[in-house]
């Protein structure tokens, strides 16, 4: 290691290092002649605070699993990840009743578990040992293929021992309850969220996690899964400013945009191969617009169709985008669940037609008035009109809307959702001979109306909200959605928003409003 920095990295080597000892990781052992020795290599980051400031060097050792055969060194891989709706979900919760929420790291995470095959690593550069020997893993080391399902099933197994239970929808989420009072646990890999409703039993809970696990818990809450999240009293903001200053540093593009995506169409250019590059950046930009940002969603969704194939114009879209996300980079996702009453709304539309005559819905869902989830997508057949595209998104959002009810289920009490579409039709398809032709998958609307598991709604075309997932809006519509939405403008798109004359046929009310 040279450089200015090599002594600071060689210090995070040897605490990752001294990590591995106190944890018994491995064993140095006589090199087997019928085993597979896999190699190791060192990674290394550094880590930031919430104003990119430098804060940590962190060095981390893997092994090289990308050589491990199946059936003899590893079978199972699957290990289930939480979803931002739950994690969104869990925040609205804590809004509405004002709970405690408090997050925390597990500290050397894939370490605490063991695992069930014999796996042999080579001594990884900077470390020696004896003539012949090897080092056999006691525990499950970064870079094996099964580690995340071994971490998965060791921290499942000790929430349980607490009295925690597994969300069978979700399954990184647990809830726990206790004379009366409740808790819910929000994990991802290494990341966690622990929400309460009592500060005895939040006391109760970080003793007994804290004994069983390596944790480091923030004072109060702070960063999660790459989210930078701020709570004041009984609001949650949520923002990503370190990923979209990540995502447009490299950018050279200084031009100001005002709409996620320029008026021109594009299309699939199959004599171009495939651009890493710009994989990579739709790849950030989803995980942006899954997160905090659903004003990008119908965008990146979009350009994700040419991903395989993208040419000059794909870029010069992919770079307004990216322009568009620096021009409104202060722009906060604002969870205050203030109508309990609400219950849950969800609003779902589509844009009948479209490339290969396929449409796009999508839809976006308020849990007492806070914004929870949204999503964009095309449809998985034609449909045939309007009518249809519409009823489509109905079973679409309806489903969405019941998944996540089954995950708070017990917690907010029960809630029958209202999907409402601008579409009067729509909600009348199922018992007209209008609907016979749709794929049968999408009649699940018409047996939940029926059971009362849902109730259907009306709302007018200026005030639908899950209007700004199906298509490419102006940018006067893009503000007043996303403010209807709950999110907060800031930096320059607010100064230039604030000089538009208001279009009375865009004119969006907030949710309980309607």
């Amino acid at each position: 290691m040279n450089g200015g920095d090599s002594k600071a990295w060689k210090r995070a080597c040897e605490e990752e290092l001294k990590s591995l000892e106190d944890m018994g990781v491995w064993s140095e052992v006589k090199r087997p002649i019928d085993k597979q020795i896999l190699g190791t290599r060192w990674v290394f980051a550094t880590k930031s605070n919430q104003q990119g400031e430098l804060i940590r060097y962190k060095a981390r050792l893997v092994v090289q699993g990308h050589c491990q055969v199946k059936g003899i060194n590893f079978e199972e891989t699957f290990a289930p990840t939480p979803t931002f709706a739950t994690l969104r979900s869990v925040f609205a919760i804590a809004s509405a009743y004002r709970w405690r929420v408090t997050t925390f790291d597990v500290m050397t995470a894939y370490l605490h578990s063991q695992l069930d095959e014999d796996i042999y690593v080579k001594a990884p550069p900077g470390v020696t040992t004896g003539p012949g020997m090897v080092f056999k893993l006691n525990k499950a080391l970064y870079g094996l293929k099964q580690a995340g399902r071994c971490w998965w099933l060791h921290i499942k197994s000790i929430l349980r021992e607490i009295g925690f239970q597994a969300n069978e929808e979700d399954q990184s989420t647990y809830v726990y309850r206790q004379d009366g009072h409740m808790a819910i646990l929000w994990i991802h890999v290494d990341d966690g969220v622990m929400a309460t409703s009592d500060d005895i039993l939040w006391e109760e809970l970080k003793k007994k996690l804290t004994s069983r696990l390596k944790l480091k818990w923030d004072k109060e809450i702070n960063s999660i899964v790459g989210i930078e999240t701020i709570r004041k009293e009984d609001t949650f903001i949520l923002k990503q400013t370190s990923l979209i200053n990540k995502l447009t540093s490299n950018s050279n593009n200084g031009f100001t945009a005002y709409e996620p995506l320029p008026q021109e169409r594009l299309q699939s250019n199959k004599a171009v191969q495939m651009d890493r590059a710009y994989l990579s950046k739709i790849g950030m930009i989803l995980y942006l617009a899954q997160a905090t940002r659903p004003d990008i969603m119908y965008a990146v969704n979009y350009l994700a169709r040419f991903a395989m194939n993208a040419d000059e114009s794909h870029w010069r879209a992919l770079n307004h985008l990216i322009s568009y996300i620096r021009t409104t980079k202060d722009q906060e996702l604002v969870i205050n669940s203030t109508k309990k009453e609400e219950g849950m709304k969800i609003y779902v539309d589509a844009n009948w037609g479209g490339e290969g005559w396929r449409s796009q819905h999508g839809y976006c869902g308020f849990l007492m008035g806070s914004l929870v989830m949204w999503n964009s997508k095309r449809q998985s057949c034609i449909a045939a009109s309007t009518c249809q595209a519409e009823y489509m998104a109905l079973s679409f959002g309806a489903k969405e809307a019941l998944w996540l009810l089954r995950n708070m289920e017990g917690v907010t009490g029960p809630i029958t959702p209202t999907i409402l579409s601008n579409n009067q039709s729509a909600g009348n398809a199922s018992s007209q001979k209008k609907s016979r032709h749709i794929e049968r998958e999408f009649h699940i609307i018409n047996e939940l109306v029926v059971k009362k598991k849902v109730n259907l709604g009306w709302v007018d075309t200026k005030h639908q909200l899950a209007d700004i997932f199906t298509k490419n809006l102006r940018r006067i519509k893009i503000k007043l959605f996303i403010e209807a939405m709950g999110g907060l403008w800031g930096g320059v798109l607010k100064e230039y928003a604030g000089t538009l004359e208001t279009d009375n046929e865009c004119e969006i009310h907030k949710p309980h409003s309607l």
